[in-house]
């Protein structure tokens, strides 16, 4: 059995110099590719199955290889260049949910300092949330006068959606005091959290 090591090489040489190996390799002979990156794996099986080559995988702890049969003539086998995918970039995407207008239990002049510095945190940190939506008591930090505003204001006007519940606003009869943002209901809230990559309940 010919072996081929084409661990830490990124696409397409896995897949190019398995395509040069099974060229060399004679008739009812196989071949072993060693590989360490399940994209890779992935890629390359894809590869071999679109050019009805079967192969077999197995995977050595952090390892994979591929097993490899040639029976008889392998035809010319088509390009690499589509079967390069890539791994995709970990979803940063994240929303903000206040559910009350202070940050923890205990001083309550605390837990509303605590959150005007979290919003400012915010603003200063390089991935800005999707949303900021405001829940239960924590629209007191949507309204007129509210200490949050500037900070909420900068936000929005990088692009950060504030959202507040309607059902909220009309409970505690605060309608006609939001002060920033919209109002929204509880199945857009639904489904901004089930599509965010992240929430962070504050």
């Amino acid at each position: 059995m010919k072996t081929i090591d084409v661990k830490g090489k990124k696409c397409p040489m896995p897949l190019i110099e398995t395509k040069k190996a099974l060229k060399g390799l004679g008739d009812e002979e196989s071949l072993k590719v060693i590989l360490d990156s399940e994209t890779s794996v992935i890629n390359v099986t894809r590869f071999l199955k679109d050019n009805g080559i079967t192969v077999e995988q197995r995977k050595k702890g952090n390892e994979f290889e591929l097993i490899i049969n040639k029976s008889g003539q392998i035809e010319e086998l088509t390009g690499t260049d589509a079967y390069c995918e890539t791994e995709k970039p970990a979803d940063k995407s994240y929303i903000v949910v206040f559910a009350k207008d202070r940050i923890g239990e205990g001083d309550n002049e605390l837990g509303l300092v605590l959150a005007g510095s979290f919003l400012n945190t915010i603003r200063e940190y390089g991935n800005l949330p999707q949303k900021i939506i405001f829940l239960n008591s924590g629209i007191n930090m949507v309204l007129k006068g509210a200490p949050a505003l500037l900070h909420l204001s900068e936000l929005e006007k990088k692009g950060v959606e504030i959202i507040t519940c309607g059902t909220c606003l009309n409970y505690f009869e605060k309608t006609d005091q939001l002060a920033i943002g919209r109002i929204t209901n509880m199945y857009e809230i639904l489904e901004s959290l089930l599509k965010a990559g992240k929430v962070i309940n504050v």
